[in-house]
C-alpha cells in the first residue's frame, strides 16, 4: 500500500486549469531546483579556482613544483590525490588521476623511484596490483606479487627468477611495451639460439600472445624478427647469441631495452659485452632485464649470490628487490651498497655504476598458471630430485651427486617377467677396448632390454656390459638381437651415433649388419645428467620394475654412484632404452 499522507495529493485531475495550475508550480520548483544547482556549481567552482593561502599547503603544492599563480584549491585536491597514490600505491586516486588526465584506457605505472609513467593503452586501465585488489587475469597486466616488483623496480639491471613457472618470459615481453610509444626506441630480446625463438610455443609464439593485443603492433619477419609498433616506429627484436663470435655482429648498436630470457644460457662474457651495447639516444635511460632458472655451475650463481643463501641454496627473501651497485674493471666485478662511496673506492665516474637486483620468483606466485594448469604443481614434484629442488624450490647450489638420482630402494624387483609388457627396447652403449695393464678397467659395451607395461610403469629385463673389442662387439649385437626377437618376439633396438664420420660410419655399419630388425641410430644430446633424468623421475616415483637376476648387483651399483663413478654405460643404455619407449607410447607404436 502507498504511504499515509498527504491524500489529497493523490486525486486524479479533472480539469485542464487544474492541470495547467500544477504544471505552472512544477515548472517554478524545477527552475528553482536548477538555479540553486546552478549557483552550487558556481560556488564549488568560484572555490576551487581561488588562490590557496595557508602556509602548509603552499609549500606543499611547492613541492610538486607549481608556481604560485597555480596554486588554487584544484590543485591542491589533485596535488593530495598523487600524493596519495605514490605514498601508499592506492588504486582508486590512481585512478581518479588516469581519467582526469585523459588517459583512460590506459596503464598508469608506479617505480620505485615514486615517478608515474605511462606505458599506453591496452585494454582498460591498470595499475600494478598491490595486495589489496582482486587480480583480474583479463588485463593484459604483471600479477601481484614479484611479477609487478619486476616491472616497477627502478633498477639498472634486473634478474628475475629463481623457479619454473613463475611467470618470467611474460614479465620480460610486458616490459618491452614500457616505451612502445617514443619514437627511436629500440629492444632486443635474446635468447642462446634461433630454434627456441621460433620453435612451437617458443619465444615469438609468446611475443604474439602477447604483442597481438596491442594496437598499432605488427610483427615482422624481415629483415629480422620483430615487432614493430605505430605511429611511433619503436621495435622489439627477437635474436640469438649462440657463440661469443656472435658478439661481432653487434658492434655500434644501440639498444635502450636489452633483454635476457634464460641469462644461465648465456656466457659471462656475452652478458658484459653486450652491456656496452646497451645505450639510447631516444631519451630512455638504458636498462637490462634477464630471467633465469637456477644453475649452480652458471656464472649467474656467483653475480647473485648476495641474493641468496649460500648455505642452503634458496634465496633470501628479504633481500629479493633490494637494489646494489656494480662497477666492472678490467673484467672484475665490485659490489657496493652505494653507489657514490663504490666510484670512489674504484675510482670510477658514478654514472658507470650499475644498480642491480634479484627478484626471486615460484611457480605459486603466478596464480594464472596455477588456475589454469593445476597439474603444473604434481608435474614439478615428479621430477628427479635434482632438479625438483632446482625448478619448484629455487636452490641455487645443489649439484649432482652419487644416489641423487638413483637408489636401490626406489626399484621394485619380480620373480617373473610381467605378462602385461606392450613395448620392448634394447639400448646399446658403445665401446671398444679390452683391458691392458695401462688401462685395466676401460668402458664397456653395454646393452640394456626394458618393456613397458600397460599401465605405464617399465621393466629392466636384462643388462649386459662387456669389456670388448670392436670386432666382439658386434657379434654380441647380432647375437643378443636374435635372442630378445626369439623370447619377445619383436624389440626395438637403438645404436648411439658419435660426433663426426667416424661415428655415422659405425652406425650405419651395425644398422646393415642387424638387417632384418627394428634398427634405430640416436644422437644423444644434451649431458648425461640432463639424458637421465627422464628414468631417474619414474625410479624415484616409484615405476620401475627390475627382473631379478645375476646382473643386478653390476646395474644397481652404477645408477646408484651415477654421476660421480668412473663409468656410465649402462646408465646411458638405460636413458636411450627409456627415452625409446616413451617415444614409442608418444606415436602409439606399442607392438607386444
Amino acid at each position: 500500500m502507498p504511504a499515509q499522507g498527504n491524500v489529497s495529493n493523490l486525486r486524479p485531475v479533472r480539469s485542464k486549469d487544474e492541470a495547467r495550475k500544477r504544471g505552472t508550480i512544477g515548472g517554478k520548483k524545477s527552475g528553482e531546483i536548477r538555479r540553486a544547482k546552478k549557483n552550487l556549481q558556481q560556488i564549488a567552482k568560484t572555490i576551487l579556482e581561488s588562490q590557496v593561502h595557508d602556509d602548509k599547503a603552499k609549500n606543499f603544492l611547492h613541492a610538486f613544483g607549481l608556481d604560485e599563480q597555480d596554486q588554487n584549491y584544484q590543485a591542491l585536491m589533485i596535488a593530495k590525490l598523487l600524493n596519495k597514490a605514490l605514498k601508499e600505491t592506492d588504486v582508486n586516486a590512481i585512478r581518479t588521476l588516469a581519467t582526469l588526465a585523459g588517459v583512460d584506457g590506459g596503464i598508469l605505472s608506479l617505480a620505485e623511484d615514486t615517478s608515474v609513467e605511462t606505458i599506453d593503452a591496452y585494454q582498460s586501465i591498470y595499475i600494478p596490483n598491490n595486495g589489496r585488489d582482486t587480480f583480474e587475469p583479463l588485463y593484459l597486466t604483471p600479477q601481484p606479487g614479484p611479477q609487478t616488483a619486476f616491472m616497477c623496480s627502478s633498477a639498472d639491471i634486473v634478474i628475475y627468477g629463481g623457479a619454473a613457472g613463475g611467470g618470467k618470459t611474460f614479465a620480460l615481453l610486458l616490459e618491452g611495451l614500457r616505451h612502445k610509444d617514443i619514437a627511436g626506441f629500440s629492444g632486443v630480446v635474446f635468447r642462446k639460439n634461433y630454434t627456441q625463438i621460433t620453435a612451437s610455443g617458443g619465444l615469438w609464439d609468446a611475443a604474439n600472445k602477447i604483442y597481438g593485443q596491442v594496437q598499432g603492433a605488427k610483427p615482422k619477419k624481415t629483415p629480422k624478427l620483430h615487432w614493430f609498433f605505430s605511429p611511433s616506429g619503436a621495435r622489439i627484436h627477437f635474436a640469438h647469441l649462440e657463440r661469443d663470435e656472435d658478439l661481432q655482429g653487434w658492434q655500434g648498436s644501440e639498444i635502450c631495452y636489452l633483454a635476457f630470457d634464460e641469462l644461465t644460457h648465456f656466457s659471462r662474457h656475452q652478458f658484459l659485452y653486450m652491456l656496452s651495447r646497451n645505450r639510447s639516444t631516444c631519451g630512455i635511460r638504458p636498462y637490462v632485464r634477464a630471467t633465469c632458472n637456477p644453475d649452480s655451475d652458471s656464472w649467474v650463481a656467483d653475480f647473485i649470490s648476495w641474493w641468496i643463501n649460500q648455505d642452503t641454496g634458496y634465496p633470501i627473501y628479504e633481500r629479493s628487490g633490494v637494489i646494489r651497485y656494480m662497477c666492472v674493471l678490467n673484467d672484475t666485478i665490485y659490489w657496493g651498497n652505494n653507489p657514490h662511496e663504490l666510484a670512489k673506492e674504484h675510482g670510477v665516474n658514478v654514472e658507470e655504476c650499475k644498480s642491480v637486483t634479484f627478484i626471486a620468483s615460484k611457480l605459486t606466485d603466478n596464480r594464472v598458471l596455477m588456475a589454469k594448469d593445476p597439474s603444473y604443481m604434481a608435474n614439478l614434484k615428479a621430477l628427479a630430485e635434482i632438479d625438483k629442488e632446482r625448478l619448484l624450490y629455487g636452490n641455487w647450489k645443489i649439484r649432482p651427486a652419487a644416489g641423487m638420482y638413483f637408489k636401490t630402494e626406489n626399484f621394485t624387483f619380480v620373480d617373473a617377467v610381467p605378462k602385461n609388457i606392450v613395448a620392448y627396447a634394447r639400448s646399446w652403449d658403445l665401446a671398444a677396448t679390452e683391458p691392458t695393464p695401462l688401462n685395466p678397467d676401460p668402458d664397456a659395451t653395454a646393452g640394456v632390454l626394458m618393456g613397458l607395461l600397460d599401465d605405464g610403469r617399465v621393466i629392466v629385463l636384462d643388462v649386459k656390459r662387456k669389456q670388448i673389442k670392436a670386432n666382439d662387439a658386434r657379434n654380441l649385437l647380432r647375437n643378443m638381437a636374435a635372442i630378445d626377437q626369439g623370447k619377445y618376439k619383436f624389440v626395438q633396438i637403438t645404436i648411439p651415433q658419435d660426433p663426426g664420420q667416424a661415428g655415422k660410419a659405425q652406425a650405419q655399419s651395425l644398422v646393415s649388419m642387424l638387417a632384418g630388425y627394428s634398427v634405430e641410430i640416436v644422437s644423444p644430446t644434451g649431458s648425461k645428467e640432463v639424458r637421465a633424468t627422464p628414468f631417474a623421475s619414474q625410479v624415484q616415483a616409484g615405476n620401475v620394475l627390475i627382473l631379478k637376476g645375476e646382473w643386478n648387483d653390476m646395474y644397481l651399483s652404477e645408477l646408484e654412484s651415477f654421476p660421480e663413478s668412473k663409468h656410465d654405460d649402462m646408465v646411458d643404455a638405460s636413458s636411450d632404452a627409456f627415452n625409446k619407449l616413451m617415444n614409442s607410447r608418444s606415436w602409439g607404436g606399442l607392438t607386444s
